[in-house]
């Protein structure tokens, strides 16, 4: 049974995506140990506010059109979905230059972070960057070319350590994490699109004003359903750094960020591989009429088979494991890893399957979903915030959330039947 799984269309691509994730995940988490000792908590709270920005902006940057890539049935209309999705980070990118011209020392007042004067430019940058990647990302998945969506991650994950290695060394601080997570995106985003670079002529010949309309008038569920839902997606990771720098220390919001930095890579070696092979089989699938329960249950007693005792052991060992990995100044983040550790298993559990509500068309479903998930996070760090304990605001932060995804499992299986579909 399982060599004839191996077989399968499904388990190679999953396994090709899989090596290369696993290898973009090996190099930052191998040589963590060195950058713990090169750079303090109090500078990954630097990078986390970074990265918060253009996070957030890079994510709706394409208004969800890349999407969209995959789904129609003419390449040529796949392609203008791919030039509308990039034309749209354009604007978006140069509206948050204008942003940042206007109001830089502001922000930097706000965030109390004088570290990134001169750099906060960068994040423009990085929001048009990140629609690149994202759209060529999905081109690729349509293509089933998987061996360059790993090469691509595998480029930045090199790229960022480098850089991150290198002006550490130096001594360069916080912006030598900001300048390699830059540098890593850029080079991720130009393996993606370096055969549409280098080969201008077929994009000029299929290029269309006519069908770009058309396409984004047929998926326009993306931008009006799906990029709210993205929005607060993202917020639900990099919009709760902004409360709790509000609340609590650099240092504090470094140690939370360096913990889920460690811990999101047995999340994304498995999780994010299945669901790029997961979305495009539940694509076809759906095409031909084909009920996709079986599948989703498959996917999470597979995650629940290989997660549970590695998310076990560090449970119960994190501050320990923290402390003498990265070294002793780190040992917070352990704590801060302990206490989240049933959120962060539930939600590797449930995030490959959440492009069933794409697929299904059930957008606005998950978008409450996500809506709950942030209102409850702002509610834990506030609380705990006020109280003056960020134990207590993680505490209430991993139990609500985790109490939310046992729900959301649920709630995927259930809409994951054709009798759920509404057409676009």
């Amino acid at each position: 049974m399982f060599a004839k799984q191996l077989k399968s269309e499904f388990f190679r691509n999953l396994l090709t995506l899989m090596t290369g994730t696993a290898i973009a995940q090996a190099i930052p988490i191998l040589i963590s140990p060195i950058l713990s000792r090169l750079y303090t908590p109090e500078e990954f709270g630097v990078l986390a506010l970074f990265m918060s920005a253009a996070s957030v902006l890079g994510v709706i940057s394409t208004a969800r059109y890349e999407l969209a890539i995959m789904l129609p049935d003419s390449k040529r209309d796949a392609m203008n979905v791919l030039m509308l999705s990039i034309g749209i980070a354009m604007v978006v990118s140069l509206a948050s230059l204008v942003i940042i011209l206007l109001f830089q020392q502001p922000i930097l007042t706000f965030f109390n972070t004088p570290e990134l004067e001169g750099w906060l430019f960068l994040v423009p940058v990085m929001v048009l960057l990140m629609g690149v990647y994202q759209s060529f990302n999905y081109w690729s998945t349509r293509n089933k070319t998987f061996k360059k969506n790993s090469a691509g991650r595998i480029s930045q994950s090199v790229g960022m350590s480098a850089v991150n290695l290198s002006l550490g060394f130096a001594g360069a601080g916080s912006i030598g994490l900001v300048i390699g997570s830059f540098i890593g995106q850029a080079i991720a985003a130009l393996v993606l699109a370096w055969r549409a670079i280098t080969h201008p002529k077929e994009w000029k010949m299929a290029f269309s004003i006519k069908l770009i309309r058309k396409n984004a008038n047929k998926y326009s569920n993306f931008p009006r359903i799906n990029t709210p839902h993205a929005f607060i997606d993202t917020l639900q990771n990099h919009g709760i750094v902004l409360i709790i720098i509000y609340f609590f220390t650099k240092t504090i919001l470094g140690s939370y960020n360096f913990a889920y930095r460690v811990l999101k890579a047995p999340v994304g070696l498995i999780g994010s591989s299945m669901y790029q092979v997961f979305y495009q089989k539940a694509s076809r699938s759906l095409n031909e009429g084909t009920d996709i329960r079986p599948m989703v249950i498959r996917i999470y007693r597979n995650l629940f088979v290989i997660g549970f005792p590695v998310f076990t052991l560090l449970f119960i060992f994190a501050p320990e494991i923290f402390a003498f990995v990265f070294s002793e100044q780190y040992r917070m983040a352990g704590e801060i890893a302990q206490i989240l550790m049933p959120w962060l298993f539930l939600n590797y559990m449930v995030m490959p399957v959440t492009c069933v509500a794409v697929v299904m068309n059930r957008q606005k479903g998950a978008f409450l979903i996500s809506l709950t998930d942030i209102v409850f996070k702002a509610i834990a760090l506030i609380v705990g915030g006020i109280s003056g304990n960020y134990e207590f605001a993680f505490l209430l932060m991993s139990i609500l959330c985790s109490a939310l995804l046992l729900f959301a499992m649920f709630w995927y299986y259930r809409i994951a039947s054709i009798t759920f579909v509404k057409s676009y």
